[in-house]
């Protein structure tokens, strides 16, 4: 069953649940559907962001340069 939220809408709702501490569980769509995949990709959002960031500041976020 489709949702009548916007995929924007749907990941925000992810995000913050994992805010709130609910656990990606508690996901209210249908496993399987556009909308519980999406919902899931807003509560794991966080996780990419944080590797990203780490990952910048291990290599100082610079490229290298030639001598």
């Amino acid at each position: 069953m489709p949702t009548s939220h916007s995929p924007t809408t749907v990941s925000a709702e992810g995000r913050h649940a994992r805010e709130r501490g609910d656990p990606i569980t508690a996901n209210p769509y249908p496993e399987g559907s556009d909308a519980h995949r999406t919902w899931e990709r807003g509560y794991q959002i966080p996780d990419a962001e944080a590797h990203e960031t780490s990952a910048a500041a291990t290599d100082g976020g610079a490229e290298p340069t030639a001598s």
